[in-house]
């Protein structure tokens, strides 16, 4: 009994772990931003200026696409109020300098090393004191595209396939002893049916082994 909780506790445990050293491996996450540009969002991983984790605006239509002028890499970046907002006001990750730059003519109206002088160019274009998203604290006020988040959920589904996998013929087994049964029992067709469609993965496998050990055996 002791052994069968120590081994149902690890199989709940893998995909834990594999999200813990996940952790170490590079991250990128496309975020939406407005309608001329998205945030490649490194977490961590290369390509920042400084540090493993910081932002990158990119042309909405292109991932590899830069504004002219605002290539360095950001740690922090205004979260515009609506779709239609060009004006961007962020942070250099490498010098810490201030950049107030509009995506609709692609110009740098500022660059700076005081904020206070930033925010000042920022609000004579009548802007409001912008919230800004920090790269290094999870981004918040930005969210994931829809292609983002299908790829985390990809990405999400991968790590849990070693452990599905397994589950899935072996419930697929116990499925056909049962539709076995009951064709045995009522000779209905459609429960013989059923048998061959639920042994199809298991002989799969069984397919796959007896081809991976005959292309080993010696003489082929």
């Amino acid at each position: 009994m002791r052994r069968i909780r120590w081994l149902l506790a690890s199989l709940l445990l893998v995909p834990g772990l594999s999200l813990a050293t996940a952790g170490f491996a590079e991250r990128h996450t496309e975020l939406a931003y407005n309608a001329l540009a998205s945030v490649e969002w490194t977490h961590p991983g290369d390509g920042c200026d400084c540090g493993s984790s910081c932002f990158q605006l990119v042309r909405r239509e292109d991932r590899f696409g830069r504004f002219a002028g605002l290539e360095c890499s950001l740690s922090r970046i205004s979260v515009p109020e609506t779709r239609d907002e060009t004006l961007v006001m962020a942070q250099c990750c490498a010098d810490g300098a201030w950049i107030v730059y509009d995506l609709a003519s692609q110009q740098v109206l500022a660059r700076m090393q005081d904020p206070r002088e930033a925010f000042l160019i920022w609000t004579a274009h009548g802007r409001r004191p912008p919230k800004f998203a920090d790269a290094k604290q999870g981004a918040h006020g930005l969210h994931p595209t829809w292609a983002a988040r299908c790829e985390d959920w990809a990405y999400l589904g991968l790590m849990w396939l070693p452990l599905l996998l397994p589950l899935g013929l072996i419930a697929g087994l116990v499925r056909f002893v049962i539709e076995l049964k009951r064709y045995l029992a009522t000779r209905r067709v459609i429960h013989l049916m059923w048998c061959g469609v639920m042994l199809l993965p298991a002989l799969s496998v069984v397919w796959f082994l007896a081809r991976v050990v005959l292309g080993r055996a010696p003489g082929r």
